[in-house]
């Protein structure tokens, strides 16, 4: 009985290891998507982007978001030694499912970067950012995990308060007013919608294959379904494309936006969520993940600066904070 107690004791430390990991992982790749995403932003309305306002938010993730980011997830599964186990995927109708959903989640993306256009990122990364709370409340419900305290429902209302916070002042960095800015912001809302779906996925997936091998499905049949619908629904997006790969300044931006993004989504993301779980690797990840894109937006990128958006994500913290307070050996016991 003793042995079975320490073998118990001994597998709970390293589940609490493994959680921290994952949840350090979310928080360093924040930076990564707000160098990133912070640049999508101020190039999503310049030439040749502006063609076909505002659907240059959509040929910037097909065109540069998308490729850069499947070459440096390539890069990493090879490194890694996770190719080996791409075609696990095979093994099970579960995980084609999961990865089905997961791919939704470029929808999220097409989304986030049309809405950039609208609202800009200093708006839209904090608003975005709500995903990893939707995904939470989604892996919470099906995974049993007793989320249902003091603490989620405050950190629920203060994350509420955060973004009432941030919408409150947002018309002073928005590059739109009046209903062009309310329909930037339900279309960050859908993407938020989307991107807690794939929180899901991701969770449920890391079960049956690597992340590092179900984030390769998710990236390239990203770039297939985008380049297809590119083609077909955006005339002028030919044209895009044809400066955008003639232009080696464009080229260059687009490896800024590609590799930090597919940084994000391999530390933050995906191994984030892998490690830490659907709740507290969400959170995490969305929260300081897409702060990071409003602070860069605003430091780096010359968004005027909005102490009202800071004050806002400061606020998001703390509702972040306070969801994922439970240690996780109590949920462990729980869901045993």
């Amino acid at each position: 009985m003793s042995e079975l107690s320490e073998l118990s004791n001994k597998s709970t430390i390293a589940d609490s290891r493994k959680t921290r990991m994952g949840m350090l992982y979310a928080i360093l790749a924040g930076p990564a998507l707000g160098l990133a995403l912070g640049l999508l932003g101020t190039i999503v309305g310049k030439a040749p982007f502006n063609l076909e306002y505002p659907t240059g938010g959509f040929a910037i993730v097909v065109l540069l978001q998308v490729p850069f980011g499947l070459l440096a997830v390539t890069v990493f599964a090879l490194i890694s030694g996770a190719h080996r186990d791409i075609w696990r995927v095979f093994r099970s109708r579960i995980s084609w499912w999961n990865t089905f959903v997961a791919t939704g989640g470029f929808l999220g993306d097409l989304c986030y970067a049309c809405s950039v256009v609208l609202v800009g990122g200093a708006i839209a990364g904090p608003i975005g950012g709500l995903f990893g709370v939707v995904g939470a409340l989604i892996v919470a419900w099906l995974y049993k995990e007793k989320i249902n305290r003091w603490s989620t429902w405050v950190g629920l209302f203060s994350m509420g308060v955060g973004i009432w916070i941030i919408l409150s002042g947002g018309e002073l960095v928005s590059p739109t007013h009046g209903i062009y800015a309310f329909v930037g912001v339900l279309i960050i809302i859908l993407a938020t919608l989307v991107w807690g779906f794939e929180n899901f996925a991701i969770a449920a997936g890391s079960d049956l294959m690597p992340a590092e091998s179900f984030l390769w499905w998710r990236v390239g049949a990203s770039y297939v379904i985008g380049f297809i619908l590119m083609w077909l629904l955006f005339p002028a997006s030919h044209e895009m494309a044809r400066q955008v790969y003639s232009d080696p300044k464009l080229i260059a931006y687009g490896a800024v936006v590609g590799i930090g993004w597919a940084i994000w989504v391999i530390m933050g993301y995906y191994i984030g969520i892998a490690y830490a779980g659907g709740v507290r690797g969400g959170v995490m990840a969305g929260t300081f993940g897409f702060f990071f894109i409003a602070f860069f937006s605003m430091t780096v990128y010359g968004v005027p600066f909005s102490s009202i958006i800071i004050i806002g994500s400061i606020v998001m913290f703390i509702g972040a904070a306070l969801i994922i307070t439970e240690p996780k050996e109590l949920l462990a016991i729980r869901r045993g």
